[in-house]
């Protein structure tokens, strides 16, 4: 359970399938010769399937690849599967893939940016499940916005801590609560234009974590004086989670392992992206204010998340990608642990494990170089930082992990990429699959 999160993720291969909706709801027949344009070239083509039964399976799927990425001039709504079989030591074998579609609002105006919603799944022989949408939804004049995610994850967890001191020594010595958890997380936003670019409107935040059958992981070739602290913590608190979990004033205290937390607040947004999911060019900048109010939550307290992105092209298909972003939790000594700034979150830290890292606040970085190549492939690479840390008397560049890794890229959808993504970390290395930048 070391490292749960992907590493050594190896893909036997990536069967795509799919289907293409429109709003017209054709029938093959009438869909045989669809005009399409080529997202990248602009090429206008027909596509044609052959009436020989024995080759019409394979025509439907070359067709399938050969059009996918292509915006259909007859409808309104274009939306399609990959999916495929992946292996990973830890994980076994698993079923994945996701969904993408690609839709507007106002069919009659051209200059509205396209709305996308992405779904995934997966299924592995070592009980992760896990299923979940995203959508990005830009309304009629491009005047009103609204953004979700939902998710639902069954998975075997691992917990080292609290802090990065106390995480990478437990993390280092191979003490650990392995167990399995059950996360929904539910997040959106609704917001008006202010002005060209800006917007700011309500936001909602909700996670519910149930943890199940923990198992303490305490080797027996621990150093004397790690194994008689963790054997006192043990014995005082109960298991090694509960101590893991103690309250830092010292009164005996600890968090429950099934949380719930529920935050309202507002964002304000500043988005000149030319494309959400796959920016070439522009600007985009984010700040959330929310409250965990007390009555509503076991712990109150309020959390800040800013964040900034950064595209510009540099050469003939190629962009650079940049993005900081922080996220800080105060109001309270004891932030709920699924609530605690980590790594592996969002796009950042690609290669750490979710949660590896934990504390109440954390700032981020990375820089990524994105090159489109021939056909619709695609490869990136990309450095980046990650600062996890308590309070800002103890913000250490010790403490700073580093990432840095290089990925494959191909054009599922017009400006919706398949990305594959090898990570290295401090502490190792991961492959993950998914759909849509990391940012």
């Amino acid at each position: 359970m070391k490292n749960f999160s992907i590493n050594h993720f190896l893909f036997i291969c990536l069967l795509v399938l799919g289907t293409s909706a429109s709003a017209s709801n054709l029938s093959m027949t009438e869909t045989r010769d669809s005009i399409v344009v080529d997202s990248i070239t602009g090429d206008v083509r027909k596509y044609k399937l052959t009436d020989n039964k024995t080759l019409k399976p394979l025509y439907w799927v070359y067709n399938y690849l050969a059009n996918s990425n292509k915006m259909r001039s007859d409808v309104t709504y274009d939306g399609g599967f990959v999916f495929g079989p992946a292996y990973n030591i830890n994980t076994g074998f698993a079923i994945g893939g996701g969904y993408s579609a690609l839709y507007t609002f106002d069919r009659n105006d051209p200059t509205l940016k396209k709305s996308v919603v992405n779904g995934f799944f997966q299924a592995s022989v070592k009980g992760i499940v896990a299923i979940g949408v995203e959508g990005h939804n830009y309304l009629k004049g491009d005047k009103q916005r609204f953004n979700y995610e939902f998710s639902f994850t069954h998975y075997p967890s691992a917990f080292w801590g609290i802090g990065t001191e106390t995480s990478l020594d437990n993390y280092e010595n191979n003490v650990m609560v392995e167990s399995k958890q059950l996360l929904l997380k539910l997040e959106g936003d609704y917001t008006w234009r202010l002005a060209k670019n800006l917007y700011f409107g309500p936001k909602l935040d909700f996670l519910y974590s149930y943890m199940y059958k923990t198992n303490d992981i305490i080797p027996a070739n621990l150093p004397d004086y790690k194994r008689t602290e963790i054997e006192q913590g043990v014995k005082e608190y109960g298991d090694l989670m509960n101590y893991l979990l103690r309250f830092p004033d010292g009164s005996g205290r600890y968090q429950d392992k099934t949380q719930v937390a529920l935050g309202l607040g507002v964002t304000f947004t500043y988005d000149s992206r030319d494309f959400v999911t796959n920016a070439y060019k522009g600007h985009y900048f984010n700040l959330q204010q929310l409250g965990f109010l007390p009555g509503i939550n076991d712990y109150g307290f309020f959390t800040t998340d800013v964040k900034y992105q950064f595209y510009t092209p540099l050469w003939k298909k190629c962009t650079l990608a940049f993005q900081a972003h922080g996220r800080f939790n105060y109001g309270n000594d004891v932030i709920p642990w699924i609530r605690l700034a980590s790594t592996g979150n969002q796009g950042m830290g690609r290669g750490y494990f979710y949660g590896q890292y934990r504390d109440n606040n954390v700032m981020e970085t990375q820089l990524e170089l994105r090159q489109r190549l021939i056909w619709r492939f695609g490869v990136v690479a990309w450095v980046g930082a990650i600062n996890v840390f308590h309070d800002f008397n103890s913000i250490y560049m010790k403490h700073t992990l580093p990432t840095y890794g290089f990925g494959l890229r191909w054009e599922f959808k017009p400006r919706v990429n398949v990305r594959v993504d090898w990570g290295f970390t401090k502490t190792g290395n991961s492959i993950i699959f998914n759909i849509g930048e990391a940012f």
